[in-house]
């Protein structure tokens, strides 16, 4: 029950805390980034464990559309075929899915429903407070969630953004804050996964796994390559040795 994921648990309280408190290291905004990402899956992923377990058992899986549930049906078969209940492998990527509403019942027989869309907002409005804390250097600093406005911004584009593919979606979330949607200034954003614009790119000179690499060292060391892959590790060691065990969990 303790590995059970929970939104905003405690754990992920201290997850954030530690992102705060040590955010003068070099890869400190990196870590940001990296405990975002875990922090928003605490919403998403909830009632799922990272190990294998029945818990993770997803049965009669249904998608509310049109104003009607609809099964899932022989989607699911599949995915009760061949993904094992690990996490939330058998319900595929409907947990991340900011603009779904669907319900399953799970290995305990509970029938449960999420509003995803719900809970994103809840998430973002969250996560907005864990940034501003940051901002200020305080993680117990009293600060103010996402604006209405904002909120009805983000929500919007929760349930308008339904494309399948992640990346369809994140075009258009850069698109919109180029627009000018939100309360901040409009501006252009974007972000290379691969090729000569990646970070990989940029510190090795080649962003293929296979290439031989003969890179400048001191250019190495500040790249946004290397200092995101230092807070990765440092991320999963705080997670492993200091944070799981003050609940009595040792994972590896």
């Amino acid at each position: 029950e303790k590995l059970v994921c929970k939104p905003n648990s405690p754990i992920a309280q201290d997850m954030v805390r530690s992102a705060i408190e040590e955010q003068h290291a070099p890869y400190g905004l990196y870590r940001l980034g990296i405990t975002m990402h875990v922090y928003a899956d605490t919403w998403a992923h909830q009632q799922f464990a990272g190990v294998l377990h029945s818990i993770n058992e997803v049965e009669d899986a249904e998608f509310f559309q049109n104003g009607a549930w609809v099964s899932a049906g022989f989607w699911q078969d599949i995915l009760d075929d061949t993904i094992p209940p690990l996490g939330h492998g058998r319900a595929s990527t409907y947990p991340d899915a900011p603009f779904l509403t669907w319900r399953y019942t799970d290995g305990a027989g509970q029938l449960i429903e999420r509003d995803n869309t719900d809970l994103f907002c809840e998430a973002a409005d969250e996560m907005r407070k864990a940034v501003r804390r940051f901002i200020a250097a305080d993680p117990d600093a009293e600060v103010e969630g996402l604006s209405a406005v904002d909120l009805a911004a983000i929500r919007e584009c929760f349930v308008e953004f339904s494309d399948e593919k992640g990346e369809q979606r994140h075009e258009k979330w850069l698109e919109r804050i180029a627009a000018g949607a939100f309360s901040f200034e409009p501006e252009e954003l974007s972000y290379a996964p691969r090729g000569k614009e990646s970070w990989k790119h940029s510190a090795l000179g080649s962003s293929f796994d296979e290439a031989v690499y003969t890179v400048d060292i001191g250019q190495f060391i500040q790249s946004d390559w290397k200092k995101f892959h230092d807070a990765v590790q440092v991320h999963r060691l705080k997670i492993l040795r200091d944070i799981l065990p003050r609940y009595g969990i040792c994972a590896a």
